[in-house]
């Protein structure tokens, strides 16, 4: 039985100079670094301006003009 090494080296043996351009522009986008993955998971989940900050009180309530704003898009009456 063949490694998996060379059952995939047979596969693209075949393959046209398109095909072999697009495999390598997947393989690039999909098999990461392992730098690249660390790094991104240690990062934050916020984006834009809030990067770690608190831009609100603890004590804001979101819900608050919940009513309001269902009146302005005809939601309530």
């Amino acid at each position: 039985m063949l490694t998996l090494q060379e059952q995939v080296l047979q596969r693209v043996d075949d393959l046209s100079e398109d095909n072999l351009r697009f495999l390598l522009d997947m393989i690039e986008r999909f098999m990461l670094p392992d730098t690249v993955k660390k790094k991104a998971s240690v990062t934050s989940n916020r984006i834009g301006i809030a990067r770690g900050q608190d831009l609100y009180d603890d004590e804001y309530d979101f819900d608050e003009m919940n009513p309001e704003i269902a009146k302005m898009f005809g939601v309530a009456e």
